[in-house]
């Protein structure tokens, strides 16, 4: 009952759940165009998740894993009968790859008879695979419909490698794109509710709430030498947080319009007349401003030990970089997948330094 008259105040006052205000980029998250300036770009159609596995660099993309060689050309891995949606190293230089459909394959085989609906995010750590299923409704390309529906039917699985057998850990999380093995808990970022969650193994039923209302989607994390990587898949908007308040309005769009032209964040933007836009706010005699409020940039966030933001690499709303659905550290250097513009950029660890 007062959670009801809460929620019934916030949304008469424009406050908290119902507020449309956006955390601006700031101290950490200074705007930057370090992923634009990255001296190499290893280009590739649909790049998602990055891993690394006998030494070297993967990448997903579509239904295929490739590996980075020497030249800086990428070479075929594994292909899978549909399509990969995220992957990782599960020990001893094996690989785990998790489709579209929920099947679980390590190195190509399936798993036992796991199967997690939805699957966009993997973490292993002794002999047992964690999976975070994005939602029970949604596949994971739809991940624009289960914002714009207002979702929170995501869950998290501990799968045992050796046995197939599996075992929920939490759910009702709004899409949980992220986790990070740390110690005896796991880390989730909650990209719907834009924040970073830590869950006791032990007893993950309360979990505790690391990082709250980043300014962007987040994704996927790494591990760094020191501290994480966090992907930030897509900026928030005013536009979009206000969209989210109207039922009316989102399911009219939802039902009418074509998904390319919803009022949704994006992988990449600015490719039609017909996308919603904020006039003069994001163009300029027909240029993009780099500080516009666009729905799709390019945000990769280092986090210190505790999960806080310590720096950021950036595209953007100008920018080439766009998308970022991974980030890796490998040989001293940091990996960035934009899967918005199909490319990698390297770039050294010393350009994750602490805010300059």
């Amino acid at each position: 009952m007062i959670a009801a008259v809460a929620r019934l105040t916030d949304k008469i006052f424009g406050r908290g759940e119902a507020a449309v205000t956006v955390p601006p980029l700031d101290g950490a998250l200074r705007p930057n165009q370090m992923l634009d300036e990255a001296g190499k770009r290893f280009a590739l159609a649909d790049v998602d998740c990055l891993s690394v596995a006998d030494g070297k660099l993967l990448a997903s993309a579509g239904d295929t894993v490739f590996a980075l060689d020497g030249r800086g050309k990428w070479k075929q891995r594994l292909q899978a009968e549909g399509q990969i949606s995220c992957i990782c190293t599960a020990g001893r230089g094996r690989l785990a790859v998790a489709l579209a459909n929920g099947e679980i394959l390590i190195d190509g085989e399936r798993l036992g008879g796991a199967r997690i609906n939805c699957p966009i995010a993997l973490a292993e750590a002794g002999g047992v695979l964690y999976v975070a299923s994005g939602s029970a409704t949604n596949a994971p390309d739809d991940w624009q419909r289960d914002l714009l529906e207002r979702n929170a039917s995501g869950s998290l699985w501990r799968i045992d490698v050796a046995s197939g057998k599996a075992e929920q850990i939490a759910s009702g999380l709004a899409w949980p794109a992220g986790l990070a093995i740390d110690g005896n808990s796991i880390v989730v970022s909650e990209a719907w509710k834009h924040r970073l969650v830590r869950y006791d193994l032990a007893n993950p039923g309360k979990p505790d709430v690391l990082y709250h209302d980043l300014p962007g989607y987040p994704g996927r994390i790494s591990r760094a030498a020191t501290g994480w990587w966090l992907a930030v898949f897509a900026p928030r908007s005013q536009l979009v947080e206000f969209v989210l308040r109207e039922p009316v309005y989102r399911k009219r769009m939802l039902d009418e319009v074509e998904p390319a032209f919803w009022v949704s964040p994006k992988l990449r933007s600015g490719s039609s007349f017909y996308e919603p836009l904020q006039g003069g706010g994001v163009k300029h005699l027909g240029v993009v401003k780099p500080w516009a409020p666009a729905m799709s940039a390019g945000l990769s966030v280092r986090l210190d030990e505790a999960f806080q933001p310590v720096a950021s690499l950036q595209s953007r709303a100008d920018g080439s970089t766009h998308g970022v659905t991974s980030v890796l550290e490998h040989d001293g250097q940091v990996y960035v997948a934009a899967r918005g513009d199909g490319v990698v950029v390297r770039l050294p660890t010393s350009a994750g330094g602490r805010d300059r």
